[in-house]
């Protein structure tokens, strides 16, 4: 679009131009203004395009108004850190300028006097350069320095021109430092906000290593004064009630001669003498237990079992099959139980001579098998479960641990010829 001229606007023609000399270099000045507007009109819509085209659109807009060699827009130093760019500057072909030690020396000159003088009125100094600061809240940020000549006046239309530019151009390198300090707060934000969510995390897994480390601490102290309690037990039982069983043992072996003419009484002294032998055994697989380690793995406390348990003329085997699992520790203390409460019912009720105690060890499932070749009857003892009568209290109380820990037993013929029980623990109600 070409730019009208005066004419144009005004409808006015003359042949005689010498007759209006006064009006031809007025309207000379009016049309350059009109360019001069027109060129900031397209400077100003670069303003959407960032700060760098609006700068470079100023840069040759000045050039062009005004006829320049060299036009440099530079920012200080220490002005507005963050805007970019803080160098636009072209040269006489329009060719553009990386840095300023690339510009001839006066004109580099120049800009340095620009930069340190810090006013904020547009002028043009002695050595011919059109210096325009770019103001921001009153404070000169750089300045827009047009090299136009000793011989080249600028009026002040042609300055306040450059004042808008320049102002323009201030307002669009603001803006970046403000967008380029905003986006620095957004960054920095954000990794603080990850930072924080990462302690968050890190924090939230040390509580609960810290609460898993207090329930283990409170169940350990738990097991300790359990463990206290039951040495201080098996210390009485041992000190007190056994003494005392084992001195009335004595007591009916030493009568058992005086009356072994009253037949009645002799044998019911025999009785006794046997009972007390069975309390005897009871109490010391008793004390036994409450002093053992209960920290031991199932496998390693019926290993013990032979050794806990001699009994003359019976021969007890312990195997494990496949690979053992860890249990809780009530849940191998029950069937701990149930094992040597097998292994005593064999001794004092079957007659066996051969005992075996089998814990395997299967995908999902723990199984405790103790067999004997005695003379129990299954049937017996399967009805015993089903209907208590209140003689097979070992029996009961076995039955009664297996369901504690979620195992079933269950009471079968063994391949030894006597009677086998079977206690079968599926292994998911183990965990926890």
């Amino acid at each position: 679009m070409t730019t009208p001229g005066i004419t144009e606007l005004t409808g006015l023609r003359s042949s005689k131009p010498t007759w209006y000399a006064e009006y031809r270099h007025t309207a000379d000045k009016l049309t350059r203004a009109l360019g001069s507007l027109d060129r900031i009109a397209q400077v100003l819509s670069a303003t959407g395009e960032g700060a760098g085209a609006l700068c470079r659109a100023v840069v040759d807009a000045t050039a062009e108004h005004l006829g320049a060699d060299w036009v440099v827009l530079v920012l200080r130093e220490d002005a507005l850190p963050l805007a970019r760019p803080r160098l636009v500057a072209r040269g006489p072909a329009g060719d553009p300028v990386q840095e300023l030690c690339d510009l001839p020396v006066g004109v580099g000159r120049a800009v340095g006097g620009a930069l340190a003088e810090g006013g904020v009125d547009p002028h043009q100094d002695d050595a011919g350069a059109v210096v325009v600061p770019l103001v921001v809240d009153g404070e000169a940020t750089g300045a827009l320095v047009a090299w136009v000549g000793r011989e080249s006046t600028t009026s002040a239309a042609d300055l306040a021109i450059l004042r808008i530019v320049g102002n323009q151009s201030a307002v669009a390198l603001l803006s970046d430092h403000l967008l380029a300090g905003s986006e620095a707060l957004r960054r920095q934000t954000e990794q603080l906000y990850a930072e924080a969510e990462q302690r968050a995390r890190d924090l939230a897994e040390r509580h609960h290593q810290l609460a898993d480390a207090e329930r283990r601490l409170d169940v350990a102290a738990q097991r300790e004064a359990v463990d206290v309690e039951r040495h201080r037990i098996a210390r009485e039982l041992h000190d007190s009630v056994a003494q005392h069983v084992l001195s009335a043992g004595m007591a009916i072996e030493w009568c058992r001669p005086e009356v072994e003419h009253h037949r009645e009484v002799y044998e019911r002294l025999d009785h006794a003498k046997a009972l007390t032998r069975e309390a005897v055994e009871r109490l010391r697989g008793a004390i036994h237990a409450l002093s053992a380690d209960h920290d031991v793995d199932l496998p390693g406390l019926l290993a013990r079992l032979p050794a806990e348990h001699p009994v003359p003329g019976l021969a007890v085997a312990v195997r494990v099959e496949g690979r053992p699992v860890r249990l809780p520790p009530p849940t191998a203390e029950a069937l701990h139980k149930i094992a040597t409460e097998c292994l005593f019912n064999t001794t004092r009720h079957a007659g066996a001579t051969r005992c075996t105690v089998r814990l395997a060890y299967r995908p999902g499932s723990v199984r405790l098998t103790v067999a004997d070749d005695g003379t129990g009857t299954p049937g017996v003892l399967r009805q015993a479960l089903r209907s208590p009568d209140g003689r097979h209290h070992g029996l009961l109380n076995m039955a009664s641990r297996a369901a504690e820990v979620g195992a079933v037993l269950s009471v079968g013929r063994a391949r030894l010829g006597g009677v086998r029980v079977d206690v079968a623990l599926p292994l998911e109600v183990t965990g926890g």
